[in-house]
């Protein structure tokens, strides 16, 4: 929402907060005024901002200055939150957990009601506190604090935005503590399954424009949530037919990626070429694996030369009114340092001496970076 927007929102909300405070009507201040008292109803929903020449006669009305009236503290006080959360988001691109929830605790310090800071700082702290790294006692205690201020944040925040961002953290701390039944019920109480979701009304009352942008989000976002519940499907399939699995998976993102700029999508399709290649590997066939490592090698090098953190269209017809960049990462390094780091391990000893995997490795060292 842009800072004018904010701006009359909150002066609406002044004039009606004030009003009350006086204890009249919206057709004793309209009378006052010598406007129609569903001016003010504007006013106070949002809708609608006073005229300029109108302000100091309101501001004298309530007792007030027009600084009081304007919500210049107002103004202040989100652009110093919009610092905040610049840092985080600078923070968090760049792997630096620790220093993202930092960042939130002393904006959450400043202004403890905010509920989109709180979001902020327990989704960092959950993310955190997940690394293996972490000793048990301190995931323990950021979990509790996780889940005291999604608890808060749902009995009081009626910003859906907000609610559903701290039901997907809650889920995943409640999912990683052994407390499934709890994710459900928090789940299934605040949620509506996909038929009655936002994403598939919307599909019955916008038009033209808007309505080709709106479905070409949702197909981004069914292709990744078909191939990720495709591989959750196949764990239990022989390697052959997991194989099978992965090979339609990548087929159906080049189906939508037909020009191949697959954006973010490349560190998507680079994972299921790594699952490939671990399978084959483990079969023996290291011709195939090497195949898979070189689509491995080619996703994330394009993948970091296209990282962007300014926004963008996808080129392809299917979704070329769908936007690409802002990205935030929670790892250190970029796609090509981490591969090379994991081709460290001994699992790909069988294939390391082939002139193959030396070129492979040595083109991706040309685009490793490790911040």
């Amino acid at each position: 929402m842009s800072n004018i927007n904010n701006l009359e929102i909150a002066i609406g909300e002044r004039i009606k907060s004030l009003r009350k405070k006086r204890e009249i009507t919206q057709e004793q201040l309209a009378d006052y005024l010598n406007i129609s008292f569903q001016s003010v109803s504007k006013w106070e929903c949002g809708d609608a901002y006073p005229d300029i020449t109108m302000l100091p006669k309101i501001a004298m009305f309530f007792g007030v200055t027009t600084d009081e009236l304007l919500c210049v503290d107002k103004v202040k006080e989100q652009e110093e939150i919009n610092k905040y959360t610049t840092r985080y988001y600078e923070a968090v691109g760049k792997g630096h957990e620790e220093e993202a929830i930092a960042i939130m605790r002393e904006a959450n310090a400043k202004y403890p009601g905010n509920y989109r800071i709180m979001y902020h700082l327990a989704y960092v702290m959950d993310r955190y506190a997940f690394s293996p790294e972490r000793d048990t006692e301190y995931r323990q205690n950021a979990n509790n604090e996780v889940i005291s201020i999604g608890e808060k944040i749902l009995a009081e925040c009626k910003d859906n935005d907000i609610r559903h961002g701290i039901i997907e953290v809650m889920r995943r701390v409640y999912t990683g503590i052994g407390e499934k039944e709890k994710a459900k019920k928090l789940i299934n109480e605040n949620l509506s399954d996909f038929w009655r979701s936002r994403e598939h009304m919307l599909e019955f009352v916008l038009e033209g424009e808007e309505l080709i942008k709106h479905r070409q989000r949702m197909l981004l976002t069914l292709t990744e949530i078909y191939s990720s519940t495709m591989w959750s499907l196949s764990q239990d399939f022989t390697p052959e037919d997991k194989l099978t699995v992965i090979e339609n998976i990548i087929k159906i993102y080049s189906m939508v990626f037909t020009d191949g700029d697959y954006g973010y999508y490349h560190v998507k399709v680079k994972d299921f070429h790594i699952n490939a290649m671990n399978i084959y590997l483990d079969l023996g066939n290291n011709a195939k694996a090497l195949e898979h490592l070189k689509n491995v090698a080619e996703h994330s090098i394009a993948f970091d030369i296209n990282y962007v953190d300014q926004f963008r269209l996808y080129t392809a017809p299917l979704i070329n009114k769908a936007i690409y960049g802002g990205l935030i990462k929670s790892y250190k390094g970029n796609e090509a340092y981490n591969l090379l780091k994991k081709l460290g391990d001994e699992k790909y000893n069988p294939i390391r001496d082939t002139p193959e995997f030396k070129e492979i490795c040595e083109n991706l060292g040309k685009y490793a970076s490790e911040d």
